[in-house]
């Protein structure tokens, strides 16, 4: 059978080297640098096997129709490669390679589905240079028919790979590649801070970080009712098992488990990829549970912020610090309880209300000493009073991103009084991780009311704005006094971010966690404005600044 593998990084490299020495038919496809490291130098192979140096026949494209084409690039690479090769495909078999879920969709584009044998890669090989792999690890080769029932040519590839590494067919490749996600979901942590698999999780908070990851992941699988099968040594009840722990307790068997993968330093497809200045595959792995999230409205901040860094990265050429990304996904971390029973989908701190005055009738029949549980500022319980909700935003906000307030007894509560006349006033708590109200004790030091120095500017304007307000306004701010002849709709709306950065609430999920830059008009959405404590860096030139 003649072969081709498009694709010369970790795996395709690997594969083509472990075929040769076996005395198969095989090409490989690469970049220029490769064929010409792998032309002149052969390809090197050390690892789990021992060290090889093995020559291969190298082409940047392919020119012969082949029986097999092993497809080894990126996701996000597929079309190109099939396009160049598209005079060779007739009658061709493609075997895809890929994490991920979108590569076999992507390969029908140009194929007959019934030529497609997708596959699921068990085994880790790094990427050194061109034409220097490291074997860290012995593992299988699932493979099975992606769009139709297993036959004779998923036969004939099982004992083709078999020369070279154990194979399994799979009945519904599908439900496992889905899991191979999961398993592929933390090569983030790595992509972000430009370190090790072995460095990043023998550190607590980093593998507390991946937990976090398969608790959003397992939230939205099950929103989209797929069903995850089984791979060869890593099982569904294993991801399960895990979540269902207490954080700490799962992060350290985390821990221990990734560590021990290989005496070599991994680091994952996605750092791989960052270090050969060449797009990831980010989108197709964390970014698969954002885009089925997006698809089945379930929210998934801790991986969409992933997504955003690591590609913050691949841009800015700079790694986060190990501390700067556990700051800035923490609190993203899903809390979930049971509430109706179902997993509450959030990552944000539960609240209390509860009611501390009752002057007159209430509608609700709230009573004095009534008690209101908040399963965070987004999820208010059923039948809860609007009007109440509506002077309550604000509070629960705040309190939700850090707000203390430095006048009360305990600086994490506010009371609320009822706009229906003041009828009633309820105490606003929030709840810490562990479950219990959470207290700071009232500033010996406050001497009255500090108002913030903030500023409100224009991040984005499209259409028609009856204030002409115009990209790059800014209006400046002092506490919670509203700008002369600023349009009231959009004050409503910048108003709970203003009372929260006011009483020093940080937005954790944005880049300058002194502000926020989501404040979206009601009228159509035509003008965005950033919401943000006045410092060195926002203040700029105040001839700017409208007041």
């Amino acid at each position: 059978m003649k072969i081709a593998i498009i694709g010369s990084g970790a795996i395709g490299a690997l594969v083509a080297g472990y075929f040769r020495e076996k005395g198969e038919s095989v090409i490989l496809i690469g970049h220029k640098d490769a064929v010409s490291a792998i032309s002149k130098n052969g390809l090197k192979i050390s690892g789990c096997r021992g060290n090889f140096n093995i020559k291969v026949d190298i082409f940047e494209r392919l020119s012969s129709k082949v029986d097999l084409i092993i497809l080894a690039t990126k996701t996000q690479d597929i079309e190109t490669a099939l396009t160049e090769s598209k005079s060779y495909l007739e009658n061709t078999f493609i075997l895809t390679t890929q994490n991920g879920v979108e590569a076999d969709n992507i390969v029908a584009g140009f194929i007959p589905k019934e030529n497609i044998i997708s596959s699921i890669v068990m085994f880790g090989a790094t990427y050194l240079e061109p034409g220097k792999i490291i074997h860290n690890f012995d593992r299988k080769w699932v493979i099975g028919k992606p769009f139709s029932e297993n036959d004779n040519s998923v036969k004939k590839i099982e004992a083709l790979l078999s020369k070279i590494f154990p194979v399994e067919i799979s009945n519904d490749i599908k439900g496992m590649k889905w899991l191979k996600v999961f398993a592929n979901s933390n090569n983030c942590i790595p992509a972000i801070t430009g370190k090790s698999m072995q460095e990043c999780f023998a550190n607590a908070e980093l593998c507390e970080i991946s937990i976090g990851i398969w608790q959003e992941g397992l939230g939205v699988i099950k929103a989209s009712g797929i069903k995850l099968i089984d791979l060869p040594d890593f099982k569904v009840e294993q991801v399960r098992k895990l979540t269902s722990l207490p954080i700490r307790e799962a992060a350290r068997i985390f821990s221990g488990i990734m560590i021990n993968l290989s005496k070599e330093p991994l680091y994952g497809s996605i750092l791989q990829s960052i270090k050969r200045a060449r797009p990831s595959e980010i989108d197709y792995i964390n970014g698969a549970f954002v885009a089925l999230g997006r698809k089945h409205s379930y929210h998934t901040p801790l991986n969409k912020k992933l997504v955003e860094l690591v590609k913050k990265v691949e841009k800015d050429n700079k790694f986060l610090s190990v501390e700067e990304l556990i700051a800035k996904t923490k609190n993203l971390i899903p809390r979930q309880e049971e509430a109706s029973g179902d997993k509450v989908n959030t990552p944000f701190p539960k609240l209390k209300l509860t009611v501390m005055k009752v002057e007159g009738d209430c509608y609700h029949g709230y009573k004095i000493g009534d008690e209101i549980i908040l399963e965070d500022f987004t999820h208010p319980p059923k039948h809860f009073c609007l009007g109440l909700a509506h002077a309550l935003f604000p509070v629960i906000y705040a309190l939700s991103f850090g707000a203390k307030f430095p006048f009360r007894d305990n600086q994490r509560s506010l009371l609320v009084t009822c706009p229906d006349g003041g009828k009633l006033e309820f105490k606003a708590e929030i709840f810490n991780k562990e479950g219990k109200i959470e207290t700071i004790d009232k500033d010996p030091n406050h001497k009255g009311p500090n108002p913030k120095d903030m500023i409100l500017e224009v991040v984005q304007a499209k259409g028609k704005c009856a204030y002409k307000y115009n990209l790059g306004d800014k209006f400046e701010v002092k506490g919670l006094k509203c700008p002369e002849g600023f349009c009231g709709a959009a004050y409503h709306c910048a108003f709970p971010a203003l009372f929260a950065l006011n009483f020093g609430a940080k937005f954790f999920f944005m880049d300058d966690p002194n502000g926020i830059n989501t404040v979206t008009c009601p009228d159509g959405g035509n003008i965005v404005f950033k919401v943000s404590r006045k410092n060195a860096d926002t203040r700029g030139n105040n001839a700017d600044i409208r007041r």
